[in-house]
C-alpha cells in the first residue's frame, strides 16, 4: 500500500535565513529565471509547490551553493535538523561548452553582451543550435532529492530551493551557466580568447617626456603639429562586437523608420576595412 508524508506543522524559525524578495505573486522578475520556475510550476500542481514558496519567502532557507552542475542546499522544516536538497543539472561536457562559446563568437552581439554582464534575450538559441539547451525541457531532466520523508517530488523544499534559486538568477545569470558547468570566470575568459582580444595591450610601451613649456601664445605657429616624436606612436584600432548592439541600446527609431538591419551591415562593413 502506498502512502504519502504530510506534514503541516509550522517550520522550526530560522534566524538570518534566505528570504525570498517577492512577498507575493510570482517570484523571479527576468525571463531567464521565470523560463527556470515555468519547468518546477508546470510539472506539479500540488499544493507543495504554493508552501514551498510561503517556505521561500518566511525564510526557511538556511544555506544555497550552485557549483558545476549541482544545486546544494538545506532548508529547515518542523523537525530539529535541516533538511538536504540537492538539484542537478547535467552540467555540459569541455567539449560541448567549446562549441557553444564559438558559436557565442560567431555571432558577435553575444559575446558582447555577455562581457558587459548582459544576458542575450536570445541566448538560447546559441545552445539549441549546437543540440542542447539552457534550460531543462521538464522538470525530470534534473536530477532532484530532498532527505525529508516526503515521497513527493517536488517537495516543499525543494520547491523553496527553486525559488530562491530563481531570484539569484535575477541577481546574477552567470549562476545558470554555472549550474551548466562553466564558471563566469571561465566563460568570459574563453570568449575573450576566442575574440583574439588576450593581443591587446601588449604593443610596445611608449613614454613621453616632458612637453614645450613655452606660454601658448607663442608656439600657436606649431600648436597643431604632430612633431617627431608621434612617429613612434602607433594607433590599433579593435572592434568590439558588432553595430547592432550600439543601435540596440538607442531603442527603436522614431516615426517607425527602422533603419536598424541597414545600418548594421554598414557597420560590419567598416570595421572589416579598418
Amino acid at each position: 500500500m502506498s502512502w504519502r508524508y504530510y506534514d503541516k506543522r509550522s517550520p522550526k524559525a530560522v534566524e538570518d535565513g534566505i528570504e525570498a524578495q517577492s512577498k507575493r505573486g510570482n517570484i523571479g522578475e527576468e525571463w531567464w529565471s521565470r523560463r527556470f520556475v515555468d519547468v518546477v510550476e508546470s510539472y506539479s500542481i500540488s499544493n507543495r509547490i504554493q508552501r514551498g514558496k510561503r517556505y521561500a519567502r518566511k525564510g526557511q532557507i538556511v544555506g544555497i551553493d550552485v557549483e558545476d552542475g549541482v544545486v546544494s542546499a538545506t532548508v529547515q522544516g518542523s523537525r530539529p535538523d535541516p533538511y538536504k536538497v540537492t538539484i542537478r543539472g547535467n552540467a555540459l561536457d569541455e567539449a560541448t561548452w567549446g562549441e557553444i562559446e564559438k558559436a557565442m563568437v560567431d555571432r558577435a552581439a553575444f559575446s558582447a553582451r555577455l562581457l558587459t554582464g548582459e544576458m542575450p534575450p536570445d541566448i538560447e538559441e546559441v545552445f539549441e543550435a549546437c543540440g542542447v539547451s539552457l534550460f531543462p525541457d521538464s522538470y525530470r531532466d534534473m536530477q532532484t532529492n530532498c532527505t525529508c520523508p516526503d515521497a513527493a517530488n517536488p517537495c516543499k523544499h525543494l520547491a523553496a530551493v527553486f525559488f530562491i534559486l530563481a531570484e539569484q538568477f535575477d541577481e546574477d545569470p552567470f549562476l545558470i551557466f554555472r549550474w551548466r558547468g562553466r564558471s563566469r570566470e571561465t566563460l568570459l575568459d574563453d570568449l575573450r580568447e576566442l575574440r583574439g582580444e588576450e593581443s591587446t595591450g601588449k604593443g610596445e610601451d611608449v613614454s613621453f617626456e616632458q612637453g614645450d613649456d613655452r606660454p601658448i601664445g607663442e608656439c600657436l605657429g606649431d600648436f597643431w603639429q604632430a612633431g617627431d616624436e608621434l612617429a613612434e606612436v602607433l594607433f590599433r584600432s579593435h572592434p568590439d562586437g558588432d553595430g547592432s548592439v550600439t543601435l540596440e541600446r538607442l531603442g527603436d527609431p522614431p516615426n517607425g523608420f527602422d533603419v536598424t538591419e541597414q545600418v548594421s551591415t554598414y557597420y560590419a562593413t567598416l570595421t572589416k576595412q579598418t
